[in-house]
């Protein structure tokens, strides 16, 4: 049963993922807070049931008062923002270790302001940082996906002595039409745009790319059900390939040519099971409704830029 929202904040919504999340809330008639860490968001998506906040994740605790002084009382929230997402930053400790901090500052927002649920993204790296560990590699994603994890524990205290409702969504590879952030996909589409070869690892290990319409879908129905039965469920569309599979169906509808096996083995293994959505389709009834190839060929008819 689902929960009618009347009102969500998003944080990180300058992000990729938080500009998709409240153009499809405000299509769905839900006023929508965002709030960004810039004094200037002219440039962003605007919608007259949307009202953008400037405030950085280390003033959480002046939310409650903006939102009183705006008449704002949000259903749900939606905890997007993370510092350090991308490129060398992933591997910048102090920033990445300051995002556990905020999380649990904004869970307790959450539970101060009266939603019903705290939504927070996790990602598929926090498997992946594991096995980093113990295998000794460097690679980038070991400082993100530790500290993905980490806050996921901490904030699975701290909800549960604030006594809120929150839940752990955790993303498999995103990609769409506006993703810049330098991802497999939008490096790839960008290079091959520009009449480059892409190169790569050998690509031998099994992976998942989820198409951002079926992501938002899911957060959604995270937020509006009306009970959840579990803390955590993983958001992917189900598919599991050979991440060599999945770029040579991208080659086959750009054109071009790509170079798998010319960059050196970085050690990142992911495992097929670490995809299932199955929890999320039984339970709340996701039907993801893009295959790979679908959300390619819907970007390459885009007109925003990879």
């Amino acid at each position: 049963m689902k929960k009618k929202l009347t009102c969500a904040i998003v944080t990180g919504a300058s992000g990729f993922i938080g500009q998709a999340l409240l153009r499809f809330l405000t299509r769905k008639k839900i006023a929508v807070v965002g709030v960004v860490r810039r004094e200037s968001f002219q440039d962003l998506f605007q919608s007259p049931l949307l009202t953008y906040m400037t405030c950085s994740m280390e003033h959480y605790d002046k939310l409650p008062q903006l939102l009183s002084e705006k008449g704002l009382r949000p259903d749900v929230f939606y905890h997007l923002a993370w510092d350090g997402t991308a490129g060398s930053d992933r591997a910048d400790y102090r920033k990445q270790c300051r995002n556990a901090c905020c999380i649990c500052d904004a869970a307790i927002v959450a539970k101060e302001i009266g939603c019903h649920r705290f939504v927070v993204t996790g990602t598929v790296t926090e498997f992946v940082a594991d096995d980093l560990i113990k295998y000794g590699y460097t690679a980038e994603n070991l400082m993100y996906g530790l500290s993905k994890a980490y806050a996921h524990k901490l904030l699975d205290i701290v909800a549960r002595k604030q006594g809120l409702d929150y839940v752990w969504a955790r993303l498999s590879n995103i990609y769409g039409g506006q993703n810049g952030s330098g991802n497999l996909i939008s490096y790839t589409m960008k290079e091959l745009r520009f009449g480059h070869m892409p190169t790569y690892g050998p690509c031998e290990q099994p992976y998942n790319f989820t198409y951002i319409n079926d992501v938002l879908e899911a957060l959604y129905l995270l937020g509006s059900a009306e009970k959840l039965s579990r803390a955590e469920y993983f958001i992917s569309n189900g598919e599991c390939r050979l991440l060599k599979e999945y770029l040579q169906s991208l080659v086959s509808l750009m054109g071009g040519k790509i170079g798998i096996g010319m960059r050196s083995d970085d050690g990142v293994r992911y495992q097929k099971i670490w995809f299932d959505s199955s929890h999320l389709q039984e339970e709340l009834g996701f039907r993801p409704k893009y295959q790979f190839e679908d959300g390619i060929k819907e970007i390459m008819q885009d007109e925003y830029k990879v």
